[in-house]
């Protein structure tokens, strides 16, 4: 039997070197460096996300903009009542700006299924007026009432104040003092001078499907105006995003590529020289302090496994001297792993595969197979929990192009909104999980585009209150995003006409029974 490679062994086993351009991150109050042995010194800093929040009973989700990877949400029950009660259907998508941080899934409960938590800590906005917001600029401080209408922008060391059926006015910050719970400003202009004061609470104008972080009291020339704030909306710590690669001074077979993605999610990819298969982890990051960032795996090879890394800025160069694997700290020897920036990483990962897409349709079996079989049990042992004599329905069909084909298993885990999908990728002529999909209804189209050298698939959506619709789920280098719903709306020219599962027939019908 060969046995496991496991990178943290690699690692402590020898030094790899190179150099690193230092992101440009805004200047923070010094802190203490965390470190891995002090736990207590690893206090990560909030940072606002931008993107599309689903709150319901069962299921807290949000999705970043301009991206399909989906947290978990740790949210108040008073927050999570407000966001129900902006939505006028279950489930229904809401656009919301949250401030906040992540933290690891646990490895049982409704929030397992994703690589991280994002713990809110206070919502810039949330609504249901429009979610497609993720297209607009990104926007500074503003302030907002009615009653009359008005509204105040800032920029730079300047407030433009607006009152409906009068001429703007431009007010210079004379002073300005703020604690995390509050803002104040004091102004001066040609004709007018006065105060604005921010508090941190949940606001509403009264007028509108949304809830806002802060309340704001603006006084001018002894008129005083009340109404909410939103703050700016722009995450200052994606300076440390991007590719960064190491190679081993000595002729160890491998290297080490490291994603730090815009939507804070994170990707480790070893590779070997030999041709043996990569090993991939994925988790997330978020910045500690100026000079450090910490980054975090939650998968390996989609098994739950906790890795902790902190890089630190050192002379140009992201150096870390230890990774935490559970509960234990590891050194790295001879002086830490160090990685340098490569290209982008959406150049590097985005290649081109040959997958079949001439006109079929695929049907699936409710024969047994034991090769088949054996992968879903292993699936259910992986995830330390009973097949309870589930049922699935099962087919074949290569996604990226090897000439090896994946393994679908729709298992009879339904509800009004549909039931739940595995894929297993071909590892080796074996079946190895790779992605856990819900809410799956009907047959499941290829789409023409592929993602990290994988197909899109197209799904149908409705029930549950949603919008009747196909919806794409493209590949993020690991795996399928969990959702459709809460997916891109597919548009019909890049839907192929490749039919998986075109019998239509559910497991609850008829399937295999485990």
């Amino acid at each position: 039997m060969k046995v496991m490679k496991n990178p943290v062994t690699w690692l402590v086993a020898f030094a790899l070197q190179g150099c690193v351009t230092a992101p440009n991150t805004p200047q923070q109050p010094e802190l203490p460096p965390a470190t891995l042995d002090e736990p207590l010194s690893v206090q990560p800093q909030t940072f606002i996300m931008r993107g599309q929040v689903v709150v319901g009973h069962e299921s807290r989700t949000f999705t970043p903009c301009g991206s399909q990877q989906q947290y978990w949400l740790d949210m108040s029950p008073e927050l999570a009542l407000e966001a129900q009660g902006l939505a006028a259907r279950p489930y229904q998508a809401l656009y919301g700006e949250l401030i906040g941080h992540l933290t690891v899934p646990s490895q049982t409960g409704y929030n397992a299924d994703f690589t991280a938590r994002f713990v809110v800590d206070q919502v810039n906005i949330l609504t249901a007026e429009n979610p497609e917001r993720c297209d607009r600029p990104l926007r500074s401080t503003r302030v907002f009432g009615n009653e009359p209408f008005w509204s105040a922008t800032f920029d730079k060391d300047q407030l433009k104040y607006t009152k409906m059926g009068e001429q703007p006015q431009i007010l210079d910050i004379e002073s300005s003092r703020t604690t995390p719970s509050s803002r104040d400003y004091q102004l001066e202009g040609k004709t007018a001078q006065g105060k604005l004061n921010l508090t941190k609470e949940s606001c509403s104008d009264g007028m509108s499907d949304s809830i806002y972080g802060w309340h704001a009291k603006l006084n001018l020339n002894d008129s005083n105006y009340n109404g909410c704030a939103t703050v700016s909306n722009q995450d200052p710590t994606l300076d440390w995003s991007g590719l960064y690669f190491a190679s081993s001074t000595q002729n160890s077979g491998f290297s080490i590529n490291l994603e730090l993605n815009d939507d804070h999610s994170a990707i480790t990819t070893y590779s070997y020289s030999n041709g043996d298969p990569s090993i991939v982890e994925q988790g997330f990051w978020q910045q500690l302090n100026q000079n450090q960032v910490q980054v975090v795996m939650t998968r390996h090879q989609q098994q739950y496994l906790i890795s902790e890394r902190i890089f630190t800025l050192d002379n140009g160069k992201l150096v870390a001297e230890k990774e935490k694997v559970g509960n234990v700290v590891y050194p790295i020897a001879n002086g830490g792993l160090v990685l340098f920036e490569a290209k982008s990483a959406q150049t590097q990962v985005n290649t081109t595969t040959n997958v079949d897409l001439n006109a079929k349709q695929v049907n699936s079996s409710d024969q047994l197979d034991p090769k088949v079989d054996q992968a879903i049990r292993e699936y259910f042992k992986i995830n330390n929990s009973s097949p309870d004599d589930t049922k699935y329905r099962w087919l074949t069909y290569d996604l990226n192009g090897d000439g090896k084909e994946e393994l679908f298993a729709q298992l009879d885990w339904c509800g009004s909104g549909g039931c739940t999908l595995l894929i297993f990728e071909n590892h080796q002529d074996n079946w190895r999980f790779n992605s856990r999909v819900t809410l799956v209804k009907g047959d499941i189209r290829l789409g023409k585009s592929q993602n990290h050298g994988w197909q899109d698939l197209i799904f149908n959506v409705s029930g549950g209150g949603a919008t009747p619709a196909k919806h794409t789920l493209s590949y993020s280098g690991v795996s399928y995003p969990l959702n459709p719903s809460v997916a891109p709306v597919a548009n019909n020219a890049d839907i192929s006409d490749v039919v998986l599962f075109a019998d239509g027939i559910s497991p609850t019908q008829s399937g295999v029974k485990l």
